[in-house]
């Protein structure tokens, strides 16, 4: 068996890019044409072009209203536009939501599904660590390190560590509102 040289990793990382960027844009062909829509205004209005486009419009409506007064059909102060850039804001703000909406789908996807490999290598790892630690028995090889040899190589609990976690989480919650109501106190 020959060790992977740098070209067939470079390979492997390409292909998995390649599967990553295909299962994105097959995510993204499903859309509706209405959200493709409303995904390609979001990002466009956080771009500089948009910030370009729409000060000049103001500045043409502005200027145009008050150099030709006898065809100004929004005087000053201007009330059209002001009621036109106020639902240009809504509308604007709903396409940006939909379009973080959209990608935030696309990220618990993409953290799902490394939370799916993270577990397949942990299983594997831990394979590997009880295989090695046969090997080491047989070959009459000792461990001098602190821990004892099986608490590497057990299954971690998935129930277990989220169980912790939560439990953590309360601990410090708990502990923040109590700081902030001693704070309170001593004020």
């Amino acid at each position: 068996m020959r060790p992977a040289t740098g070209g067939q990793s470079q390979t492997a990382a390409a292909e998995n890019i390649d599967a990553v960027v295909r299962l994105e844009k097959r995510d993204e062909e499903m859309l509706a044409v209405h959200h493709r829509v409303f995904h390609w205004v979001g990002w466009f209005v956080g771009t500089i072009q948009f910030i370009s486009v729409q000060c000049a419009l103001v500045f043409c409506w502005i200027a145009f209203n008050l150099n030709f007064k006898q065809n100004a059909f929004d005087e000053y102060p201007f009330p059209l536009l002001a009621t036109i850039l106020a639902l240009e804001a809504v509308l604007l703000t709903s396409c940006v939501l939909i379009r973080q909406s959209t990608i935030d789908r696309t990220l618990e996807r993409r953290d799902h599904l490394e939370l799916q490999i993270s577990l397949l290598a942990e299983r594997e790892a831990t394979r590997s660590l009880r295989i090695l630690q046969r090997i080491a028995k047989r070959l009459d090889v000792e461990d001098d390190e602190d821990c004892t040899p099986d608490e590497l190589a057990r299954e971690t609990s998935v129930d277990e560590i989220a169980r912790d976690l939560r439990e953590r989480e309360k601990t410090e919650k708990l502990n923040e509102e109590g700081d902030g109501s001693e704070a309170a106190r001593s004020t």
